[in-house]
């Protein structure tokens, strides 16, 4: 999987969340931003987010974010997966790759926090309005004849359509794309 910052995707239109933490006796004091980054690889339809966080403009830390239920990912994998890769794909984790330049988990303790019914809702809107911007990018690239990776070939023409209207995407908003 590759992450796509949603800024690059949607410019202006992505919020970042900001928060300021005083007092807090794991975390230091400051500004917080958290940046959010989602999948760009149109076959894949994974329901996660990755969001790097900043104090005071500096990247301190790397968390995932996936929404859906156990049975999701579990279908999604393919396969059975141990309790590590499952801990990993469903509900928020630190990434192995995060800096960890704050405690890891005074950092996943604090993102439960603020992971409120709205802020659930605004991942899966912006995974959803990432998912169709690059759909309408390789449409585009495909009407001028480019190629693009990571589209999944006919593999993913016949695949359901990321807007949720039940049409394969050939017909829907991939339309002109194949």
């Amino acid at each position: 999987m590759q992450f796509i910052s949603s800024f690059e995707l949607l410019g202006d239109t992505t919020p970042i969340r900001t928060l300021t933490i005083k007092g807090s006796p794991s975390l230091p004091d400051g500004e917080y931003a958290l940046a959010e980054s989602y999948c760009g690889d149109l076959s894949c339809d994974c329901r996660k987010v990755m969001i790097m966080v900043h104090h005071n403009q500096r990247f301190v830390s790397l968390i995932n974010y996936g929404w859906e239920s156990v049975e999701f990912y579990t279908e999604w994998y393919g396969r059975h997966m141990d309790a590590r890769t499952l801990a990993e794909m469903q509900g928020p984790n630190i990434d192995l790759s995060s800096p960890d330049l704050v405690s890891p988990v005074a950092m996943l303790d604090f993102f439960i926090e603020v992971l409120n019914d709205n802020y659930r809702q605004h991942l899966r809107t912006q995974y959803q309005r990432c998912k169709q911007a690059l759909i309408t990018k390789a449409t585009m690239d495909n009407k001028k004849g480019k190629v693009t990776s990571g589209l999944g070939g006919n593999r993913l023409r016949n695949a359901p359509c990321l807007c949720g209207s039940g049409r394969k995407l050939k017909n829907c908003c991939g339309r002109g794309a194949y």
